[in-house]
């Protein structure tokens, strides 16, 4: 719960990002018009407890992993998640549920100390724009869910993927967020994959997503609630604030956000959580990285645009988006005039940078 967050491990304060995600299955009820997971949702295979185990032991000594997200598909309709939150507990991790509220009643009696806080998956702040992309009778169980978990006293956070669809309702997000007692809301960057890789529509522009980024600063300003964001561009002049948050380029060359699934595929971008273009795969205690022909995720990530390679900005941003380049979406780094600086998508910052503590930071 909140206050067990206070004590975080010793690397709380590397400029590594500390996390696992760890998606314990695919199935889910749901199928938003915008989830990144694609296909997969309709396999409904799950990873055992013992995998679990295997994984959390290997990257806590591998790569100095501390924290969990347990993800699916949704994560508490694996059917040994009770097992699974015991084994994260036992393995010393601080455990992050990431759910669509959407909470089985069974569930509930088994999230006590095991787990460490929530992440709720919110694409509106009123039933009818959640319920356009998620589906009918999902917003009044979220309430609820988030309710449920701010009375427990869990850390309780709100994931907001913004959208041309649900723009309009940001501020007022926002202000629900303040109401209810959520510690923190975090607002996401729409990139066309998976199930929205036909919804480019959904895509806020370069420019309009900047300005709608000052406007979130500025709104976000003197709230209790703890707002984040992804700058995803940038200009010239804001390169170092961002680099002084932690910013040190794409994540997936600095192999930072390792997810790995239950068919025991690793990827280092959720951009590709969509393709055959996976890292490498977990195989007997240790991570395997792929060598196909044709290259992997690593191998991608790892191009830099001839555009790049004479930009005076680039080692601050680091070389832009590699998904963005590979998938030929938003602004791909040949195309940068170096005022508007495609940065990754998946780092976000908080809007009051001085008054956020690093556990919060570190939750990102």
């Amino acid at each position: 719960m909140t206050d067990t967050l206070e004590s975080a491990a010793p690397h709380a304060t590397s400029s590594k990002e500390p996390f696992l995600f760890l998606y314990i299955t695919h199935k889910c009820t749901l199928r938003c018009k915008h989830c990144y997971m694609g296909d997969r949702l309709d396999n409904e295979i799950r990873m055992s407890p013992a995998k679990v185990e295997e994984i959390l032991s290997t990257l806590r000594v591998a790569y100095g992993q501390y924290k969990v997200y347990l993800l699916g598909g949704e994560p508490t309709t694996h059917p040994q998640f009770d097992e699974i939150l015991t084994v994260c507990k036992e393995q010393g991790y601080k455990t992050v549920l990431t759910s669509n509220g959407l909470i089985p009643p069974k569930v509930w009696p088994h999230l006590d100390d095991r787990l460490d806080s929530f992440s709720f998956s919110m694409d509106g702040a009123s039933r009818e724009t959640h319920e356009s992309m998620r589906g009918p009778n999902t917003w009044r169980p979220l309430l609820r869910s988030m309710e449920r978990a701010i009375e427990a006293g869990f850390q309780t956070r709100a994931i907001y993927t913004i959208t041309t669809a649900n723009r309009a309702e940001v501020f007022d997000a926002i202000d629900l967020a303040e109401r209810m007692g959520l510690e923190m809301l975090s607002f996401h960057y729409f990139t066309p994959t998976g199930l929205g890789k036909d919804k480019p529509h959904f895509q806020i522009s370069p420019a309009d997503w900047m300005k709608l980024c000052e406007e979130i600063r500025s709104y976000a300003t003197g709230r209790r609630v703890r707002v984040f964001y992804p700058p995803a561009f940038a200009t010239p002049e804001q390169l170092p604030q961002i680099q002084a948050q932690g910013y040190r380029g794409c994540t997936a060359r600095n192999l930072e956000r390792l997810a790995i699934f239950p068919d025991n595929r690793v990827y280092i971008c959720s951009a590709f959580f969509d393709t055959d273009l996976h890292y490498g795969t977990f195989l007997n205690g240790a991570i395997v990285p792929r060598l196909p022909k044709g290259g992997s995720e690593l191998t991608l990530v790892n191009k830099i645009s001839d555009n790049c390679r004479i930009c005076p900005q680039a080692a601050a941003c680091g070389g832009g988006c590699a998904a963005y380049d590979h998938l030929e979406r938003t602004l791909v780094s040949s195309e940068c005039d170096g005022s508007t600086i495609p940065i990754c998508p998946l780092w976000s910052m908080p809007a009051e940078v001085e008054s956020t503590a690093h556990r919060l930071v570190d939750l990102r």
